[in-house]
């Protein structure tokens, strides 16, 4: 009983976390493709990846809700992270709260995103595997596909810890290696 009492209480867990931050999720789609993005200012301030909005400076910002809007790339991370600024004209959105406590090791993370331009609302778990602190990343084993780019990487109270960037595929050498 003690097993499947812990297993009830990560579920609400997860489902929680996906309530309380999905509505502050949303596609982010530019002339050349589309992304994800997490409303951090509930003024309009987004933030995403840099190759996300890259070339671009305007992008059409799509909510959770379907709303959509003209979104301003106001800025990038000035010291080369994959980050971006986009600014749209709303007041009053949901939004997700930065972390404050230190990321650790073995920690549950939370991705949520719009894979592939075509499914809103992705949400996968996994643990935070390794962290690059030479290179400011956050290495986790959640599922993380094309389109996640720019999504929030989240902790187990539903706070930003990471945007989510890239994935990274090893090259085999022949079959089954």
């Amino acid at each position: 009983q003690v097993s499947s009492a812990i297993a009830q209480t990560e579920e609400e867990i997860n489902v929680q976390v996906y309530q309380s931050v999905s509505p502050a999720v949303v596609t982010i789609d530019t002339q050349f493709g589309s992304g994800s993005g997490v409303i951090v200012g509930s003024d309009g301030l987004i933030v995403t990846n840099a190759h996300v909005v890259d070339g671009s400076d305007t992008v059409t910002v799509i909510r959770a809700d379907r709303q959509e809007y003209q979104g301003r790339v106001i800025g990038y991370e000035s010291n080369g992270a994959d980050l971006a600024a986009v600014r749209i004209q709303a007041r009053n959105l949901p939004t997700v709260e930065v972390a404050t406590s230190p990321v650790q090791v073995g920690q549950r993370a939370f991705a949520i995103g719009n894979p592939f331009g075509r499914f809103e609302g992705t949400f996968t778990i996994g643990i935070v595997s390794r962290i690059d602190t030479d290179n400011g990343l956050i290495q986790t084993d959640a599922a993380i596909n094309p389109g996640n780019s720019g999504g929030p990487l989240l902790n187990s109270r539903g706070e930003l810890i990471g945007i989510n960037t890239a994935i990274f595929t090893p090259r085999r050498s022949g079959p089954g290696v």
